[in-house]
């Protein structure tokens, strides 16, 4: 049985979100070139949608093993919680805005600020790189993460609005 401060159920959720997030992108490619409003809902869904909820579940319900996976420790998780809730609710807009059918312009606007999102997290790990030389190795793989992120998003949104 795992403890609560193992960085097991986090990094699972992590990977999942990585997995998911390839998913996305890859259908969201693919369906591009058939059924473009279906690219673009399946991109939505997956990227915002799916990814938004597990990391709700990796910041706010394991906070402690998020914390332990990397490497920090807070004895107020308040804040961590409150990126989680944030998560969620960008994630809960996406999943309607696709399985609803409200059209390009809402699926182009969750991914637009998703992506944004993702993007200032990018420069909140350049910031750790440029100032926290013990976790620049670990950034370095952050900022490439997040950065890849935020461009597949922004450049859906950027197809969403152009076709809306």
């Amino acid at each position: 049985m795992l403890s609560e401060t193992s960085p097991k159920p986090a990094s699972r959720l992590f990977t999942a979100s990585i997995l998911v997030s390839a998913a996305g992108i890859f259908f969201g490619i693919y369906f591009l070139f058939i059924d473009p409003e279906m690219a673009l809902r399946i991109a939505t869904a997956l990227m915002v949608g799916v990814v938004g909820i597990l990391s709700f579940l990796r910041h706010s319900v394991f906070y402690q093993s998020d914390q332990s996976r990397m490497g920090w420790a807070q004895e107020n998780p308040q804040f961590q919680i409150e990126v989680g809730l944030a998560n969620l609710s960008m994630g809960g807009a996406a999943l309607a805005a696709s399985l609803l059918g409200w059209g390009s312009q809402a699926c182009g606007m969750t991914l637009l600020v998703y992506g944004l999102y993702i993007f200032c997290t990018s420069l909140l790990h350049i910031r750790e790189a440029l100032h926290l030389t013990e976790k620049r190795e670990h950034s370095l793989a952050r900022i490439a993460n997040s950065a890849i992120f935020a461009l597949a998003l922004i450049g859906f949104a950027v197809i969403a609005f152009h076709g809306a």
